[in-house]
């Protein structure tokens, strides 16, 4: 139970019943921080009223904020609950300070940003699943941090930005871009595709995709595979055994892939095997690559030169508990995607 106000008057006035004086009651509860006047003020109080409760007050009665409006606004919020509340004010006559006391404190609201997804659809969903719970069971216990993760993606030589956390503080929107310069984006800037490995035991070299050569099978097998994967039975893992994981892409799926890595003995999550369209799954995605990205691009470069040797240092200097943390964090992922029933759970 939360001590507040109303039990100091009821421990003052128990000692005041039991024949203690005001000031030996002041010296017994002082370490309540209570006053000398608040002790006079409760018995003063006791001996006309009888009881320690609050005295009802005599306010102006609401004249805005009342049942009526709370209804009205909650009526709207329920047709329509992406309402802006600046609109909302305008619509009802309102202020936008009585629209924003009644949606927090009255209706106990809070705007939630909405949150993005890859388009899944009833079949995905079904395999999602299947798959999740076909994972679960195959690296049971500790077995998952035998997974070599992997992933691609495209950056660009652009600065990072975060619309809803990149914020700058100062007296006025003018000063703000006074002092911080704007965030430039242009048309198709330079960019490039970086392949990365990583495991609950370290990280791949960083691997860039020459540009204008088509990543098939054979480029795939000939640069990521032979330079890069095959090497980590050795240095990463130390001969420990290991499990590769990759997503569906054609380069990956494919039967002469599939086959290069079964005749060099590399355990591996076949293609029919990894939950298709699922960033959300792999640790790569969910929390690497933006850890990455806010680092390397924290401000624009004026080359692909620059980019590459920005992400190299970021790579390098990347902490190893954050990369151990999203690996840990990939069983929980799948039970959250079964629980959803294969659909989106964040």
């Amino acid at each position: 139970m939360e001590w507040t106000l109303k039990e100091d008057r009821v421990a003052v006035i128990a000692l005041h019943r039991c024949g203690y004086a005001p000031i030996q009651i002041f010296n017994i509860l002082k370490n309540l921080n209570i006053t000398k006047r608040f002790v006079y003020r409760t018995i003063k109080r006791y001996n006309e009223d009888s009881s320690v409760d609050d005295r009802s007050r005599s306010g102006r009665p609401r004249s805005v904020r009342t049942p009526a409006v709370i209804k009205a606004v909650k009526a709207r919020i329920q047709r329509n609950p992406k309402r802006k509340q600046k609109l909302l004010a305008l619509q009802m006559g309102l202020s936008r300070t009585t629209v924003k006391r009644v949606l927090n404190e009255d209706l106990g609201l809070r705007a939630y940003r909405r949150k993005t997804g890859h388009r899944l659809n009833a079949r995905l969903m079904d395999l999602r699943l299947k798959r999740c719970r076909a994972l679960l069971k195959r690296y049971a216990g500790k077995k998952y941090r035998e997974i070599l993760f992997s992933d691609e993606k495209i950056f660009t030589v652009e600065e990072s930005y975060n619309k809803q956390n990149d914020k700058v503080y100062a007296h006025s929107s003018e000063e703000a871009s006074n002092r911080i310069p704007r965030v430039q984006r242009g048309h198709f800037p330079s960019s490039l595709m970086v392949w990365l490995g990583v495991s609950y035991w370290g990280l791949t070299e960083v691997h860039f995709c020459e540009k204008g050569v088509k990543t098939n099978a054979v480029v795939y097998q000939n640069t990521v595979l032979t330079n890069l994967v095959e090497p980590v039975s050795h240095t990463m893992f130390n001969n420990r055994h290991w499990v590769f994981q990759q997503d569906s892409a054609p380069a990956h799926r494919a039967k002469s892939t599939q086959d290069w890595l079964a005749a060099r003995e590399i355990d591996f999550i076949r293609h029919e095997d990894w939950p298709s369209s699922s960033p959300d799954l792999n640790p790569l995605d969910y929390k690497i690559w933006q850890h990455l990205e806010e680092k390397a691009c924290s401000k624009p470069h004026p080359n692909l030169e620059s980019l590459k040797t920005s992400l190299i240092k970021a790579a390098a200097d990347i902490d190893m508990d954050l990369v151990r943390a999203a690996i840990d964090d990939w069983p929980r992922r799948l039970k959250a995607c079964i629980q959803n029933h294969g659909g989106h759970f964040e």
